[in-house]
């Protein structure tokens, strides 16, 4: 196999949830408005992925044990996975291979011409890292949920898509004065002295990118509903609704045993609720008071 054209790798750095990843590539990488606030200077990087032209990409395992509708992951032979990917449907063959050692901070992603636009796009290479699985590694979860920094500490609004994540935190914005630090896919991690949500590049259409975090007082449930009512979850309710809203890789055991982990000991120290509203002023109203009641 041989190199792709004849640059300097241009490195480019972005800090998520506190960890740092130095991408290296044969292309420009440009900027996108959403990444822009989490690029930041040279320093020593967490992870170190490296994006490489080649004109014959390493062979592909035939087993596959999980596709997407854009990649297959195999088992790389070492107890580990790497991911082969294809542009459907235009062409199912793949244009792209990586390679993923976590423990090692160590990302490599084999690419032909075809593929170039994987490198020349910041969220499509972002895309080839398996970014959940890199968190995981350094126990840090991505949950589903709306997340607002409010007076009394940062509320996540979790549930199924279309239950009015937005709506709720957009109204605690409005008449709380709360800031919204990720509007879909905030990042968990364990403090010294509690669990922080961070802002992430994945925000959905509330377009809200912070590099920003702050303390999670509460997990809050939605339900909609014609009236307000604030029920706290039982330690096993509180684990099945927050591990509903995590992304898993099913197919990685080691994954799921880290993941199930992390949830035990984010809902053994934070509070979960369940609660039912309505879209508007209430709303606030009604889970302030009872947030209140519980102390928080």
């Amino acid at each position: 196999m041989s190199s792709g054209p004849d640059s300097q790798p241009q490195p480019c750095f972005i800090c998520v949830a506190g960890l740092t990843l130095r991408i290296e590539t044969d292309r420009v990488l440009e900027e996108e408005a959403r990444f822009r606030p989490f690029l930041t200077g040279e320093q020593t990087p967490d992870f170190r992925i490296t994006f490489r032209q080649v004109d014959e990409l390493p062979p592909i395992p035939a087993e596959v044990l999980y596709e997407s509708d854009c990649y297959r992951v195999h088992p790389d032979g070492r107890g580990g996975y790497l991911r082969s990917f294809f542009d459907a449907p235009r062409d199912l063959t793949p244009y792209a291979v990586a390679v993923y050692d976590y423990p090692a901070g160590q990302i490599r992603i084999d690419y032909l011409e075809k593929g170039a636009k994987c490198v020349s796009e910041m969220h499509n290479s972002f895309f080839h890292l398996g970014f959940e699985a890199l968190l995981i590694h350094r126990r840090r979860l991505c949950l589903h949920a709306a997340c607002v920094e409010t007076p009394l500490g940062g509320i996540l609004f979790s549930g199924q898509s279309g239950i009015g994540k937005s709506t709720q935190a957009e109204l605690w914005c409005r008449y709380r004065g709360a800031k919204q630090i990720n509007g879909d896919r905030p990042i968990l991690s364990q403090g010294e002295d509690g669990w922080l949500a961070w802002g992430s590049p994945y925000a959905g259409s509330s377009r809200c990118h912070l590099n920003e975090s702050c303390p999670v007082t509460a997990i809050v449930m939605l339900r909609q509903a014609k009236e307000c009512s604030l029920r706290r979850l039982s330690p096993p309710e509180a684990f099945r609704a927050v591990w509903s809203g995590i992304t898993m890789h099913s197919w990685d055991e080691a994954f799921v045993e880290k993941a199930c982990d992390l949830a035990l000991e984010l809902t053994g120290a934070v509070p979960v609720f369940e609660f039912s509203c309505t879209p508007d002023e209430a709303a606030v109203n009604y889970l302030e008071k009872g947030l209140r009641e519980w102390k928080l």
